[in-house]
């Protein structure tokens, strides 16, 4: 006798975190956004596919990217009702995101829904520090179930429980990786990029890192070994796309260059774009060795790598051992860079403030060594955080050192431990001074000047400086976390925090409104004067005494950013 149609509705939230005064950050649009919900969801309707769960199961999916949507939990739990089986997935939930993650999933689980997390915090927990009581905390209180692990392997079990009733308390799946290549793409859902200001779409083609940086969580969730996806699935991701009218992509890929399929991946980019006769614009994450890679800089030119992202984390050599990253090589850095600026190609680097060594001072030379030695564009700067699933976080914890308990703070922009030569307020003040030393006016001139001269992507990197150091000065977060036009809500406040009158609210809201507004519309009109200077510049005598070669090597370095 056939078994009777099953209907299974599964909610996709992706948490975003509180601010500094405890309300949930929210944008119009943001900058940049992760597509896990949209891996999550291709896996999910992989299994309607291929009928995984036998022929009368059906599974459908909504998923809400709390970045930029308003989670209604009226609403979405009307639409749960309306099916035989049905849970809540909290998905792809950082560390800073947990305890909006708990917040939000316990007021789906206080209606009886069943409510599942995952992501990195948990995965890396699990792997690294299981016995950390502030990795898990408030997760079984909550009624909230965690998934540790990559969900391809493990999604039809853990549906299976769902439809069951059996749902467990923790799955622990990380001795079980992924076969990236039968593994499905993402979903051809729109609403990730459609929430980003360009309508950045990513291109999920592989994961894991060879290398061993002890700040890192990759490789403790992901592995050292590069595992990729089927080429072919790519290319067909990637011209969909196309043919929608995408031109902007992002190579989600731990370390493109060490993938073993990169010259395919850029390949599939530029058959692309000789075959839709248009120009792209791909992004992609790399090490600073890739230029190293035979062929790969001119390979990326022909796909249409317009910008790249390079984890640089120091110029000191002492800070770089301290972090396990001794594939950088301060000496080789200038040489290397310069590759990809005069193919045309912006550099954004990931910077670290907060080694062990670090002091106002010293982080004042390196933000001047960075202006004056090194063709960077755009400096994204991190504050040193032991992330849940690092090796830091891991010897803090058996050394019992303070670590803040606030998951919340573990964002990149706070000080959670104390530090050898700074008190946490020095190391917090130093950070966000980073940002005004190595974006001060002068500098932005010369940046805007390198670009011209080498033919960069103008209107990006200007587009770029006012947002990077916007966000860090006016709005006080990490660049990542940032967007466009905050949303604040008085009514998602954390939990424990008293809620504010009305009065109170909306004028504080109103005069950071203001605030920003007029802070953003300054840094345009200083970018719009420069703009100015630098036309009457290039026709008076040209802009090639900016160009960074001719820069003599044996000149002293500055002492302090200008």
């Amino acid at each position: 006798m056939a078994s009777a149609p099953t209907r299974v509705g599964l909610l996709l939230l992706k948490p975003s975190q509180y601010d500094s005064d405890g309300y949930v950050i929210q944008w119009h649009k943001v900058f940049i956004s992760t597509h896990v919900v949209s891996v999550v969801e291709g896996i999910i309707l992989d299994l309607n596919a291929t009928q995984a769960l036998g022929p009368n199961v059906t599974i459908e999916t909504r998923y809400i990217e709390e970045q930029t949507e308003r989670v209604k939990i009226d609403e979405l739990c009307q639409w749960m009702d309306s099916f035989d089986h049905t849970a809540v997935l909290l998905v792809g939930v950082q560390s800073s995101q947990y305890p909006r993650a708990i917040d939000l999933g316990g007021q789906f689980s206080q209606r009886g829904y069943k409510v599942i997390l995952g992501g990195f915090h948990i995965s890396g927990s699990m792997a690294m520090v299981p016995n950390w009581k502030p990795a898990f905390a408030g997760a079984a209180e909550a009624g909230i179930s965690l998934f540790a692990g990559e969900l391809e392997t493990h999604a039809g079990m853990l549906i299976g429980d769902i439809i069951a009733d059996t749902v467990k308390p923790v799955y622990n799946m990380l001795s079980i990786t992924a076969e990236m290549g039968s593994a499905p793409m993402a979903s051809y859902n729109e609403k990730v990029a459609e929430g980003t200001l360009q309508k950045v779409t990513g291109v999920d083609t592989g994961r894991g890192c060879p290398f061993q940086c002890s700040f890192c969580t990759i490789i403790n969730v992901h592995g050292r070994t590069m595992r990729h996806r089927n080429p072919e699935a790519i290319e067909t991701y990637v011209r969909h796309w196309v043919r929608k009218g995408r031109r902007q992509f992002l190579v989600v890929d731990d370390n493109f260059a060490r993938s073993p399929i990169w010259r395919e991946v850029t390949e599939i980019f530029a058959r692309a774009q000789a075959d839709f006769q248009v120009e792209l614009d791909v992004f992609i994450q790399i090490d600073t060795l890739a230029t190293k890679v035979k062929g790969f800089v001119e390979a990326c030119l022909k796909a249409g790598v317009r910008r790249v992202f390079i984890g640089m984390e120091s110029v000191r050599p002492e800070n770089l051992a301290a972090a396990s990253k001794g594939q950088n090589k301060v000496h080789q850095m200038r040489d290397m860079l310069m590759e990809w600026k005069n193919a045309g190609v912006m550099i954004y680097a990931g910077y670290i403030v907060g080694f062990p060594s670090d002091t106002p001072e010293r982080v004042a030379e390196d933000m001047a060594v960075l202006q004056h030695d090194l063709p960077i564009d755009i400096l994204e700067m991190s504050l040193l955080t032991p992330f849940p699933g690092s090796a830091d976080h891991k010897i803090l914890v058996e050394q019992g050192a303070d670590l803040d308990p606030d998951l919340n703070l573990y964002d990149g922009s706070h000080a959670t431990t104390d530090h050898p030569l700074m008190s946490r307020a020095e190391l917090q003040q130093t950070y966000w001074d980073a940002f005004d030393l190595y974006y001060s006016r002068a500098h932005r001139k010369r940046v805007l000047a390198r670009a011209i001269h080498y033919k960069l992507p103008v209107s990006e990197v200007r587009r770029s400086l006012v947002g990077i150091y916007g966000a860090a000065k006016l709005d006080r977060l990490h660049p990542v976390d940032a967007g466009v036009l905050r949303l604040r809500r008085r009514a998602l406040r954390r939990p424990g925090l008293p809620p504010e009158s009305a009065l109170r609210f909306y004028s504080r809201t109103v005069s950071k409104w203001v605030k920003e507004q007029v802070g953003y519309g300054f840094l345009i009109a200083e970018m719009m004067v420069i703009d100015l200077g630098l036309l009457i510049e290039k026709k008076r005598r040209g802009l090639d005494h900016y160009a960074l070669e001719q820069t003599p090597q044996a000149e002293p370095r500055p002492q302090a950013a200008e």
